[in-house]
């Protein structure tokens, strides 16, 4: 299936399934890079709409690896809400996948 293309928000838009994701993953990344928006249908219905930030390329930075790299991705991680933790830390992961399975 080829994908569609309509506008979103003012913007041209692919859309594609998760399927065409999974079976052509460097055609899709290679899309986002160059500008594309494209919006991620999981099961005929709308699951996401990605876009690639202008200019920015995380692995090609300039101090991609550095110091300074690793001091901003701490400060934005340290920067996220606190979530409570989910799962039980004294329990075994069969007890946890057990629990899961059972909800």
């Amino acid at each position: 299936m080829a994908p569609l293309r309509s506008t979103i928000l003012g913007m041209k838009t692919t859309t594609i399934s998760t399927k065409e994701i999974r079976n052509d993953l460097e055609g899709f990344l290679k899309k986002l890079k160059n500008g594309e928006t494209i919006q991620v249908m999981y099961r005929s219905k709308p699951l996401v709409t990605l876009a690639a930030k202008d200019g920015v390329d995380a692995y090609l930075s300039e101090d991609a690896g550095s110091q300074a790299a690793a001091k901003r991705n701490v400060s934005f991680v340290k920067s996220l809400p606190d979530r409570p933790t989910v799962l039980d830390p004294n329990k075994s992961f069969k007890e946890l996948y057990n629990e899961s399975q059972s909800q």
